[in-house]
């Protein structure tokens, strides 16, 4: 059995496309939306780096305020590529980071989260994806998606465990910050 932890020092996340004209298209786009501002808010609190990408912002517009807000300070990456790794700029900012374990969130579950993680699995990132915070227009293939993931080695998990996994004490110095989020 492959245990797979997740370790602060070794960790990035990747918000992908939680733009303005897709996110309200989205299967329980509000519930999606408000947990991916909470595990981005968590995880800028423990200083873990972000890259974010959107998908042609020129037609689907910018990261949504409250996921935008969530993430402090960032500068998107705008792609056409459906899978985030075979955007040059992305995978060079990935790779330039040092962190070979990547919580993947974001829109379509079963496009670009999908691909994404399966292409970043084949260059040996272990991949984290938080159920909550990542969502289809339709259930069914956002299910499909996250067993396929699963079954290619990501580790298919929520928000609230990977957070307090980082942490991994009540003793730990954002434990206050991270339950005031969660709250």
């Amino acid at each position: 059995m492959n245990i797979k932890r997740i370790k602060r020092e070794d960790t990035i996340l990747t918000a992908i496309d939680f733009q303005e004209k897709l996110l309200p298209a989205m299967f329980k786009a509000d519930e999606t939306e408000a947990a991916a501002a909470r595990l981005a808010e968590g995880l800028n609190v423990m200083d873990i780096p972000r890259l974010v990408t959107t998908q042609y912002a020129k037609g689907l517009g910018k990261t949504v305020d409250s996921v935008a807000e969530a993430l402090g300070d960032f500068e998107p990456i705008d792609k056409n590529t459906f899978s985030a790794w075979s955007n040059e700029e992305y995978r060079k900012a990935l790779e330039g980071s040092g962190r070979k374990t990547v919580i993947l969130m974001g829109i379509e579950t079963h496009i670009c989260v999908e691909q994404t993680a399966l292409d970043l699995m084949e260059e040996g990132y272990t991949v984290f994806v938080p159920a909550d915070c990542v969502q289809s227009r339709n259930p069914v293939n956002r299910e499909i998606s996250l067993r396929r993931m699963e079954e290619a080695g990501a580790v298919i998990t929520c928000s609230e465990s990977i957070l307090y996994e980082l942490m991994g004490s009540s003793k730990a110095a954002e434990f206050k910050a991270i339950s005031a989020i969660i709250k």
